[in-house]
């Protein structure tokens, strides 16, 4: 049996194909198709491990069929893997909220505010402070 090539990807192209993944996944997901969307972000995940957009896109398309445990620990493994990750806490916040566990919410989005200050991002503190007042 042929024993497999390996193949060496510059960090240039697997940045292009992380790109590419998550502007096919985008599309998809504002088409409502959650389903294809969440295997293209699945993919952009083996591309792109620590790209906290990978996490916070699959997560969401399991929100939006009303998964939210799945998003849940979507949103808690993107909050080690792409460390620090204000919006992966917002996430997992907003998860939890949804599941109806209120203090472990509470603890998540004060997580949150506290990274995203730490940011120096007003927008970013904007937009946890308002998810958060929101929940």
């Amino acid at each position: 049996m042929k024993q497999p090539v390996p193949v060496h990807v510059t960090e240039a192209e697997a940045a292009q194909s992380t790109e590419t993944l998550y502007a096919a996944g985008y599309f998809l997901f504002q088409q409502g198709n959650f389903a294809d969307a969440a295997a293209v972000f699945r993919w952009m995940l083996q591309v792109a491990p620590t790209d906290e957009r990978s996490w916070l896109a699959l997560a969401e398309c399991h929100e939006r069929v009303h998964q939210p445990w799945i998003a849940l620990e979507l949103y808690s493994t993107g909050t080690v893997a792409a460390e620090p990750s204000a919006r992966c806490w917002l996430g997992r916040g907003r998860a939890l909220s949804a599941l109806e566990r209120p203090d472990e919410a509470e603890a998540a989005f004060a997580e949150a505010v506290r990274l995203a200050q730490a940011s120096n991002d007003v927008n970013l503190t904007e937009l946890v402070e308002a998810v958060r007042c929101g929940s």
